[in-house]
Formats: C-alpha cells, sequence, structure tokens
C-alpha cells in the first residue's frame, strides 16, 4: 500500500514539474544580441499647419506636427515642396495676400530649421472661395497651409 502511494505521490510530481515546459511562458532571450538593420522608407509627406485667427505665428501644435515631419524625413533628399495657403480670415484681398506670405514664410522658416530644404519651393495663395466649396469645412479650416513635400531616400555625408 506504501509502494502504491509512494509511486502515485512521484507520479503526480512528475506532472507538477512538466506543467512549466507545457506553459505559454516564453522562452527566454537569446544571449547574444540580435542586429536588425535599419531601413529608412523615405515618401511624399503631405502636413497641414494651422493657424489662429489673424496671426502667422507658429501654435505649439504646429510645432509639434513640424517636429514630426522633420523626423520623418531626416536623412531624406527632399526634391520639392508645394505650399498651399489659405487665409480666409482676412479683412480685404491685400490683408489676405500678406497675411498668406506671412504664415508661408514662418512655415517655410521652420522647416529649414528643421533641416528640411529643397530645390524647388511653389507657393500658391488659394482665395476662401476656393478653399470652402462645401459646407463641410468650417471656417477655422480656411486659416492653414498645405504642404507636400516630394521626398526620396538620400546619402548622408
Amino acid at each position: 500500500m506504501k509502494r502504491a502511494q509512494i509511486l502515485a505521490g512521484f507520479s503526480i510530481a512528475a506532472i507538477a514539474l512538466a506543467f512549466p515546459a507545457m506553459s505559454d511562458a516564453p522562452k527566454a532571450p537569446p544571449l547574444e544580441p540580435v542586429h536588425v538593420p535599419y531601413e529608412r522608407t523615405c515618401q511624399d509627406t503631405q502636413i497641414t499647419v494651422y493657424f489662429s485667427k489673424q496671426e502667422s505665428v507658429l501654435s505649439s501644435y504646429a510645432v509639434r506636427s513640424l517636429n514630426t515631419a522633420g523626423d520623418q524625413l531626416a536623412g531624406c533628399a527632399v526634391s520639392d515642396i508645394e505650399a498651399s495657403v489659405v487665409s480666409a480670415d482676412a479683412i480685404d484681398d491685400m490683408a489676405a495676400t500678406s497675411l498668406s506670405e506671412a504664415r508661408a514664410a514662418v512655415v517655410l522658416e521652420a522647416l529649414n530649421a528643421r533641416g528640411i530644404r529643397a530645390r524647388d519651393i511653389r507657393t500658391a495663395f488659394v482665395s476662401a472661395a476656393e478653399a470652402n466649396p462645401s459646407d463641410a469645412l468650417t471656417f477655422p479650416m480656411a486659416r492653414r497651409v498645405d504642404l507636400t513635400v516630394t521626398a526620396a531616400t538620400g546619402y548622408g555625408l
């Protein structure tokens, strides 16, 4: 009888020891570090920068979005930048032109400060009538600079 109890105890202990081997626990990591080469993919990027009413100063959100774009385009060769400026908050056409120019200059200077430079920079000033073709767009959306940055894989020095 004792022999049967001892054998039953050993078999229960063996089963209990086998459970960790059958569990879903992950295996231990390898002892040698694994090197995975990082390949940068440079894609064309579209950035939209919004402005406060009657201002051409970058907000903290705009600065963060430009910083993110700068990080994404680091190491890429930028061939051209297309800027479409919408300033529907201006009083008249003359004020809209000067406000649009100031906003475009601020955004392009911020890109230049982050190392995003292009050989070809095109700026287009869009009127408010063209910027709001539907009722889906609200008035604050008509105070923006839309950027299209064309990038390709570049080779560093």
